[in-house]
C-alpha cells in the first residue's frame, strides 16, 4: 500500500473517530424524558396533549430535549400510582387524575363541585386564575398542566334514568368522591373503580351505570356496554394533571426550562380541555349513531336532583376544609368567580 493510501486511510479513521465522539457528546447533552400514562395511545390526551408537546419541545430545543411516551401503563399498571411514579422518578412526566389520590389533592378536588362550570374550559381557566390557592398540593413535583373535562354523563346498562326515582338502588361507578356523595344522596350506590375496569364491570353487571365525562364513551368503548345516556343530570367534572419529576426538571438547562415553560402551564391546559370537549362531542355522537338513547331530564327533574344534593355538597365542602386545613367554602367561591 502506498504512502498516499495510508495517509487517506488515517484521515478517514480520524474523521470517523471525531464523528463518533461528537455524536456521543450530543447524546450526552440530550435529555430524553419519559412520559407515562395509563390510556391507550390513541386516547385524546395522548393525541391532543402529550404527542404535540413531545414534538414541540424537540423542535424548540433543536433535539436537546426529547420525550418518549409510554402509554397503557407501560411504566407501571394502574392510574392510582401515577403521582407516586413521578415523585419517585419512575417516570419524568406523568399524566394523572387528582381524585385517584384525593387526600393529596383535597383543595384541587373542589373544582369538581357540580354547578360551578358549564364546561371544561371555564373550569381550567378558573384553576389557573386561582392557582395560588392550590399549588402547594403539587409541591413535590413540577406542575406542567392542570385542566378539566366536561361534566359527567350517566350511561346505564339496561334502565333509562329520567327522574331521581329511577336511580334508586342502582350501582353506579362514580369518577370522584364528590359524585359518590351525590349518588348516595340520590338513592344510588356509588362504586369506585379505575375507568379501564368499567367496560367489563358494565358488561358483567357488577355495576348498573357509570358516570363519566362523555369523551370516555369513545375512549373506553362504553357505547358497547349501555343502552341509555342521560346527558344533563347535575354532575361534577374531572380534573387532570401533567406533572414532572423535580430532579428531571432541575437537570434541564435554564434555556430549556424556559422553553418547556412556554409550552406548558395554562396554554397546554386549555389544549387539554379543548381536546376533551371535542372528544366528548364525538363520544355522544358515537353513542347516538350506535343506537343508544340520549336522554335529557326535564327542568322539574333537574330541580329535584339539585334539591337532594344540596346537603351532601355542603358536607363534602366542610370535610375537604377539615382535611386540608383551609377555608374550602372560600375556595369554591373563588373558583366560581364569586
Amino acid at each position: 500500500m502506498n504512502v498516499n493510501a495510508l495517509g487517506l486511510r488515517s484521515k478517514l479513521s480520524a474523521a470517523i473517530a471525531s464523528a463518533v465522539v461528537l455524536m456521543g457528546m450530543q447524546s450526552a447533552l440530550a435529555d430524553e424524558l419519559k412520559i407515562a400514562h395509563f390510556m391507550p395511545s390513541m386516547h385524546p390526551m395522548d393525541r391532543g396533549v402529550m404527542t404535540p408537546l413531545a414534538e414541540e419541545i424537540d423542535a424548540a430545543t433543536n433535539g436537546e430535549v426529547t420525550m418518549r411516551i409510554y402509554p397503557s401503563g407501560e411504566l407501571g399498571k394502574g392510574p392510582v400510582q401515577q403521582y407516586k411514579r413521578v415523585v419517585t422518578g419512575v417516570a419524568d412526566i406523568v399524566f394523572g387524575i387528582p381524585e385517584y389520590t384525593p387526600r393529596q389533592f383535597t383543595k384541587t378536588g373542589l373544582v369538581h363541585i357540580p354547578g360551578l362550570f358549564a364546561n371544561g374550559t371555564e373550569a381550567t381557566n378558573a384553576l389557573w386564575d386561582n392557582i395560588g390557592l392550590i399549588e402547594d398540593e403539587f409541591a413535590q413535583a413540577k406542575l406542567l398542566g392542570l385542566w378539566a373535562n366536561n361534566p359527567s354523563v350517566l350511561i346505564t346498562r339496561d334502565k333509562p334514568v329520567h327522574t331521581l326515582a329511577d336511580m334508586e338502588g342502582m350501582k353506579i361507578r362514580t369518577p370522584n368522591p364528590v359524585m359518590a356523595a351525590l349518588v348516595e344522596a340520590w338513592g344510588g350506590i356509588p362504586v369506585s373503580m379505575p375507568v379501564p375496569d368499567v367496560y367489563n364491570a358494565m358488561n358483567t353487571g357488577v355495576i348498573d351505570a357509570v358516570m363519566i365525562g362523555p369523551s370516555g364513551i369513545r375512549s373506553y368503548k362504553l357505547n358497547e356496554t349501555g343502552k341509555y345516556v342521560t346527558t344533563n343530570i347535575p354532575s361534577a367534572l374531572d380534573s387532570f394533571y401533567l406533572l414532572m419529576n423535580k430532579s428531571s426538571w432541575d437537570g434541564l438547562s435554564d434555556e430549556n426550562k424556559a422553553r418547556l415553560t412556554e409550552l406548558t402551564g395554562r396554554e397546554i391546559s386549555l389544549r387539554g380541555a379543548k381536546a376533551f370537549y371535542e372528544a366528548g362531542q364525538a363520544g355522544l355522537k358515537l353513542a347516538a349513531d350506535t343506537g343508544l338513547e340520549l336522554i335529557e331530564i326535564t327542568p322539574d327533574a333537574e330541580a329535584e336532583f339539585r334539591s337532594k344534593m344540596g346537603p351532601a355538597l355542603t358536607a363534602v365542602i366542610d370535610e375537604k376544609g377539615k382535611q386540608s386545613g383551609s377555608d374550602a367554602h372560600a375556595i369554591v367561591k373563588a373558583l366560581g368567580g364569586q
